[in-house]
């Protein structure tokens, strides 16, 4: 009885427990259903997974006879191989433990799934997936992968199913095939194409360990919808001749890097955000967001780069562009680009506002880099070099940058998209130039300097503001610099014009602060007021004109013009009065021909009349013809064989100076009213000369009777003695003085005035030794010629030599001299 009810009992719970299995494998109990029973453990050896009596070698120490057929992985059990290898066709377990020794083998060409549907798969030994299908990890789990050992896949499928699992990776999986859809992967070991194409094509990935392509193969992450890729703290690698495909995805951190002739694409789209790229980037189609640090090469291919959102881009590498290569705004106006290393090479950067702080190089000889369109903030370098042109036709800010063509190359700036350049320097080196087609010199809050060769052929150069111009500029065929807004140029300079080129203003004003030279127009058809502070040169063969509208022309800086040259100014011309003909400032330098609209009679100007042909010429001729005085502030000098004629007396208060070989004569008298009178060639005055202050020095011929009652000095200066030549009387009243130098005495070291007639003296002689001269006692010195010498200076100044020299000043019927004798 109680054997019966012991076997009741143990039959009861026999049954309850087959119930609580049931239960638990239909989840009745909330239990999810991968838990395990129970461990099968392969013992060792090599067979396969279905081996169990009768099949031969019972390996699987839970394998039971047949039929029941529980023991082999079926996904009931957890299984354990202890040995192998371990061949597979398909099965199903919970989670799977490999010893160092075993090792899970899918059979090549043949079909066979390994379904995990546990969290956990330790490998201390090899799992080689050679077959068809693949391990696939089942439901919504999370299964770690962990061990010493290693996986080797050979064409086959990491893959997950009925669910999204995640598969965390610690330890290196190698080989061929793919991580497919339906699985979420966390790589912390390094998973390596070898032999093959290896396919990333999870629904998500983070990698903070490696990812890599070996020599002859490609790491491919392919998906056809993107994925996120979190590549911090990890590495995506392709090693020497090795290749990996970023397709259709976003890559957030970590860092790109390549070895050898390895190299990574970007294709379709692919999204790179916040990376590290060390290596040889090459773009088909992506698109940078946030930071991106380049250490290595991006190359931009005949392909399309986009930034979406604030992108900056820094390192020590480079952006190489060719072909059609096109960097632009994804789809936002938010699009930008900082770059703060070096682009270059050839294509498009196309309306995507930039932020250079680096350098942007055209360097591929015979093509094109082109910024086109937005707005480029430059503190650093755009640049054409290596036989390249770069094409800006976008609005340039380029305060505290430069912009340069060097030797052989070529930069072209446009008004294309409303371009300009404003603030910076633009400069050349070599046969390098910058060119405006059309482009916009913008100084209307940053001041531009050009100090290089800036040219303008058959296009024009538009102003506004003020413009820096340290170089040159030179407009040619039929160029114009056309004024936007009020204008000035300014710098050291020159801007050079051809006999077809000109500078037009349509009534905006301009003012030259700077250097113009050649010919052409300054006001063309459409006039300016002009202003010039600087110099206007005529230097051509053909006239260079200037056509101020009503507002006038203003002159306090310079007009030259050159032998040859014609330099001729419109009115209203604001320095010349009309009526009166006062000419009230600037200098006006004439080697050639200067024409004005009207007579100088009163010189309130600085006129330099150099050489037997220049001429400052009016619509009746001689525009200096009826000249008759030069003010305080006016210079009237004559050099190189310069002979000026006029028809009335003349006053000077100014600064005459008449040059060696050159001649001044007067219609009338000549009369120094204040200033200097330099007459170290020929000074006429038919109705005499009178000194009444200032100073008449030279050592040259007066022709005229001279009346003097100021200083007189027989040389250009006390340190430059001479003779000065009087053709006609001297008298020398009581203020007037006489300045003799002594410094020699050979002729030449002492000042000496010869008189043709008759001397009159009074006044003061005043005797300077210059040189370090030291005069022998004995020696003597003529200071003053004349046919009759009459009268005695009332003061002599500086007798005394040393204290045992001095000079006696003895008279003659003709002549003044000097002793030495002793004693003070």
């Amino acid at each position: 009885m109680a054997t019966n009810v012991s076997a009741k009992l143990r039959a009861l719970c026999r049954s309850i427990v087959l119930i609580a299995i049931i239960a638990v494998g239909l989840g009745i109990f909330g239990v999810r259903r991968a838990v395990a029973q129970t461990v099968s453990t392969w013992s060792g050896g090599s067979g396969n997974w279905s081996d169990c009596p009768p099949g031969g070698n019972a390996l699987w120490d839970t394998c039971p006879d047949p039929p029941a057929g529980l023991g082999w992985p079926n996904g009931k059990f957890d299984a354990v191989i202890n040995g192998g290898p371990v061949t597979a066709t398909s099965a199903s377990i919970v989670n799977l433990t490999i010893g160092s020794g075993g090792s899970l083998v899918f059979q090549s060409g043949q079909p066979g799934i390994l379904d995990i549907t546990g969290t956990s798969m330790v490998n201390n030994g090899s799992i080689t997936l050679a077959g068809t299908d693949g391990l696939q990890i089942e439901g919504n789990t999370t299964v770690t992968l962990s061990g010493s050992g290693s996986i080797t896949m050979a064409g086959n499928n990491f893959t997950g199913g009925n669910g999204s699992p995640t598969l965390i990776l610690r330890q290196p999986v190698m080989g061929q095939g793919s991580f497919s859809l339906g699985l979420n992967l966390n790589n912390q070991s390094t998973i390596a194409a070898t032999r093959g194409t290896l396919n990333m094509q999870p629904i998500s990935a983070v990698n903070t360990g490696t990812m890599e392509a070996s020599s002859g193969s490609t790491l491919a992450f392919t998906n056809g919808v993107p994925t996120a890729y979190n590549n911090t703290g990890g590495k995506i690698q392709a090693l020497n001749a090795g290749t990996v495909e970023l397709d259709n995805g976003v890559y957030t951190g970590g860092t790109l890097t390549t070895a050898g002739t390895g190299v990574i694409h970007a294709n379709n789209s692919a999204v790179l955000k916040g990376l590290t790229n060390s290596g040889t980037l090459q773009i088909s189609s992506a698109t940078l967001q946030n930071t991106i640090t380049n250490t290595g090469t991006i190359r931009v291919l005949s392909a399309t780069l986009a930034m979406t959102g604030p992108v900056n881009l820094t390192g020590k590498g480079s952006l190489l562009m060719s072909g059609t290569a096109n960097l632009k705004q994804l789809s936002s106006s938010t699009d930008t680009l900082t770059n703060n290393q070096l682009i270059h090479g050839a294509g498009t950067i196309f309306e995507l506002p930039l932020t250079n702080s680096g350098t942007v190089a055209a360097d591929s000889t015979g093509n094109t880099l082109t910024l086109s369109g937005s707005t480029t903030k430059n503190t650093g370098f755009l640049e054409a070099t290596g036989g390249g042109t770069l094409q800006l036709d976008s609005v340039i800010n380029n305060t505290g940058g430069t912009i340069e063509a060097l030797n052989g190359s070529t930069v072209i700036f446009s008004n294309n998209s409303n371009g300009s350049i404003n603030g910076g320097t633009l400069t050349t080196s070599g046969t390098g130039t910058i060119q405006s087609q059309n482009g916009v010199l913008d100084g209307t809050v940053n001041v531009p300097t050009n100090a290089g060769i800036l040219t303008v052929d058959n296009f024009d150069l538009f102003f506004q503001g003020t413009i820096n111009n340290a170089g040159i500029i030179a407009l040619s065929g039929n160029s114009c610099v056309t004024l936007n807004a009020p204008s000035k140029l300014t710098g050291s300079g020159t801007l050079t014009m051809a006999s077809t080129t000109c500078i037009f203003g349509s009534g905006l004003a301009f003012t030259n602060a700077s250097t113009i030279q050649g010919s052409g127009h300054i006001g063309d058809s459409n006039p300016m007021p002009i202003t010039n502070t600087g110099t206007i040169l005529a230097n051509q063969s053909s006239p260079l004109v200037i056509v101020p509208n009503a507002s006038g022309f203003t002159n306090t800086g310079k007009l030259s013009v050159n032998a040859g040259s014609t330099l001729t100014v419109d009115a209203p011309f604001n320095n010349l009065s009309s009526p009166g003909g006062t000419l009230s400032s600037g200098t006006y330098s004439v080697n050639g021909i200067l024409g004005l609209p009207g007579s100088i009679v009163t010189n309130g100007g600085s006129i330099t009349l150099t050489g037997a042909t220049a001429e400052i010429q009016n619509t009746s001729g001689n525009a200096l013809a009826a000249i008759a005085s030069n003010t305080t502030t006016g210079t009237l000098s004559l050099q190189g064989g310069q002979a000026l004629v006029t028809k009335t007396s003349f006053s000077n208060s100014g600064k005459t100076t008449i040059g060696a070989s050159s001649s001044f004569k007067t219609g009338g008298s000549y009369t120094q009213l204040a200033g200097s009178t330099t007459v170290d060639g020929a000074l006429t005055a038919p109705a005499g000369i009178t000194l009444e202050k200032g100073s008449l020095v030279g050592k040259g011929t007066v022709v005229a009777a001279v009346t003097s009652n100021t200083s007189v000095t027989a040389g250009d200066s006390s340190t430059k003695p001479g003779t000065l030549a009087i053709n006609g009387s001297y008298t020398q009243q009581s203020q007037g003085t006489l300045n003799i130098s002594v410094g020699g005495t050979v002729a030449g070291t002492v000042g000496e005035l010869a008189v043709t007639h008759g001397v009159s003296l009074s006044g003061t002689l005043s005797i300077k030794l210059i040189n370090g001269f030291v005069p022998k006692i004995g020696d003597k010195f003529t200071i003053l010629t004349g046919s009759v010498v009459s009268g005695t200076f009332t003061t002599v100044k500086g007798e005394t030599i040393n204290s045992g020299e001095h000079f006696e000043v003895s008279y003659s019927g003709n002549a003044v001299t000097l002793t030495v004798a002793s004693g003070m």
